[in-house]
């Protein structure tokens, strides 16, 4: 009865979508068996999207790669993170979420670095060859760190921030950096938050984001958790008890239970990933420092606020 009850509330447009994504991450947690048809039509509905994408990588409905690659179109930002680290969790999605970016049905700038070392953590030699040819490396080595730091310390001079962009740099702040952290209250709380922070010390900022598993703070530590289905997830363990293990990742919180887990390991990496400078133009790293260094917050167009 009650997994008929929340059924009804999942598919009903007169319930709130709190309420729907409540039921569809219950039905999800519990495997009811054949939800994931009711999940293949939930994701054309925008009010229950991104819970649907979520709940799907929990399954291996054969319309899973299709569904997501035929809507992700019209997707807003979050859903199609939600997309792909459905797609990134299980290799045989995996390949066919290559084979789309190869097409340009997904744009490969859409690979953020966090989806690509998930991609990375499936551990199929196949699939990372092709991931670094489509996205570039994953991870680079000490010597080119160091370089690379050298580089951008050259670049970033005081005459050049002072010409920065703030409000474009904000914007990328957003898109890459607000998924994990906060900065003037905004963002989510899954690293640190970086107000008050070193921001003004070019040397730590630049460290932290060209080399972050130099030194790693185990509450940062991602654990690789291989489940019984076929699924890989990766994340900050948040709890622990006799019956379940609680995972955040990027763009949810992920509750596996023990019976389920097939492997677990200890990444040596830190759960905030590399190459984020190296996808975007000199004007961009220097808009992004710059805003990231501010003592003020920058105001957004009305239409984003």
């Amino acid at each position: 009865n009650a997994i008929r009850l929340l059924r009804d509330r999942a598919l009903s447009q007169q319930t709130s979508v709190v309420d729907r994504d409540r039921a569809i991450e219950l039905l999800v947690a519990k495997k009811d068996a054949g939800f994931d048809e009711l999940l293949i039509l939930l994701v054309a509905d925008p009010k229950t999207t991104r819970s649907a994408i979520r709940g799907l990588a929990e399954y291996d409905h054969p319309e899973t790669v299709e569904t997501i690659l035929t809507n992700y179109s019209w997707f807003d930002a979050n859903a199609r993170q939600d997309a792909l680290q459905t797609l990134a969790s299980k290799q045989t999605w995996a390949a066919q979420l290559l084979d789309a970016v190869e097409e340009k049905a997904i744009a490969a700038a859409d690979l953020n670095a966090y989806t690509v070392r998930q991609l990375h953590s499936l551990g199929n030699t196949e699939l990372t060859a092709r991931l670094k040819s489509l996205w570039g490396e994953v991870r680079t080595t000490s010597a080119d760190k160091a370089k690379l730091i050298a580089r951008y310390k050259e670049q970033l001079t005081a005459e050049s921030l002072a010409q920065a962009d703030l409000l474009a740099g904000r914007q990328l702040f957003n898109r890459t950096c607000a998924s994990c952290h906060r900065l003037f209250s905004e963002g989510k709380q899954i690293g640190p938050d970086i107000t008050g922070a070193q921001r003004t010390n070019l040397d730590y900022v630049l460290q932290n984001l060209i080399d972050p598993s130099g030194a790693v703070s185990k509450d940062y530590q991602m654990h690789i958790v291989v489940t019984t289905g076929g699924r890989v997830i990766t994340g900050l363990v948040i709890s622990e008890n006799e019956q379940s293990l609680t995972i955040q990742a990027v763009n949810e919180q992920i509750i596996v239970p023990l019976d389920e887990i097939e492997d677990r390991t200890l990444s040596p990496l830190s759960m905030m990933p590399e190459g984020q400078l190296q996808t975007l133009s000199n004007a961009e790293v220097r808009d992004l420092i710059a805003y990231l260094g501010s003592r003020i917050q920058v105001s957004l167009p009305r239409t984003e606020e």
